[in-house]
């Protein structure tokens, strides 16, 4: 048994408690109109208190809308599966391999995504809004670091709009596998490198734009290290956080001289764009 699966069905309107409940345990969330399916790491399990999820689904009004099932080495491709749908996100369009981006896309920049064992699909907001921060942020040339770089969407994306360099690490090693096998699916991301590890796997070198979509405590953790890796001008792209993190998460970046220069929404989660506050 490698991941627990959870899935509470339920809207949309009622997943952010339930999000922020899980989120200290879960690796990665799918969101649906009907339903909410959080992945939780079997080592993780016994943190998970499946009593109170199911009364407190109770009292919102939906009993018996919590099912659970254990699913070994989790293939990612089964969720992307269930949907073969393109999803686009700023001017980016994340398709299955197998399927023909629709004609009335024409005008995407089109990032051929599997998924395997990673997350970074497009179907999670985390991702969407990583993705348009970072459409709003790249310039031509920009060196680019992606910290926990799943699929290695972003560090693609970022290719594929104009960046110089993209250096994608992640210390699963299905992930690096993954990633470098949809760098190859890709065309004219040569730029792009992966290489397993975490922030401490990038050469001790400025970034122009570092971008980490992880979950808020991994974040905190990594946070010195990421600072340490801006360029004086440079940007970091953070996504991950639940919107009700929001405030603290805000205080927490500010103490290692950060601010926020953009923020976006999406489906109860937040994401922002940061840089070095004048007197840091």
């Amino acid at each position: 048994m490698d991941t627990i699966e959870l899935t509470l069905t339920i809207p949309p309107a009622e997943h952010a408690p339930f999000l922020a409940e899980l989120e200290a345990h879960a690796t990665g969330f799918v969101q649906s109109d009907t339903e909410l399916r959080a992945y939780v790491p079997a080592d993780r399990w016994a943190a998970v208190d499946q009593k109170q999820l199911e009364a407190r689904l109770a009292a919102d009004g939906h009993p018996g809308a919590l099912s659970i099932r254990p699913l070994e080495a989790k293939n990612w491709n089964a969720v992307w599966e269930d949907t073969l749908s393109p999803v686009r996100a700023g001017p980016f369009l994340i398709c299955p391999a197998s399927v023909d981006p629709p004609a009335v896309q024409n005008d995407a920049m089109v990032l051929r995504i599997d998924p395997e064992m990673s997350f970074g699909t497009g179907h999670h907001a985390t991702t969407r809004l990583a993705l348009r921060l970072l459409a709003d942020t790249l310039a031509r040339g920009d060196r680019v670091l992606d910290v926990g770089t799943g699929t290695g969407v972003l560090a693609i994306a970022a290719c594929r709009a104009g960046a110089d360099t993209a250096l994608g690490v992640d210390p699963n090693s299905n992930a690096v596998r993954n990633a470098r096998e949809n760098v190859r699916r890709n065309v004219g991301t040569d730029c792009v490198t992966v290489q397993e590890g975490s922030v401490e796997a990038a050469p001790a070198s400025r970034y122009d734009l570092v971008a980490a979509n992880i979950t808020r405590r991994v974040l905190l953790e990594l946070m010195p290290a990421l600072a340490a890796h801006l360029a004086p001008d440079a940007s970091l792209l953070l996504s991950g956080i639940l919107q009700s993190h929001r405030d603290g998460f805000l205080d927490a970046v500010a103490s290692h001289g950060l601010h926020p220069d953009a923020e976006i929404t999406e489906d109860g989660w937040w994401a922002g764009r940061f840089s070095r506050s004048p007197s840091a």
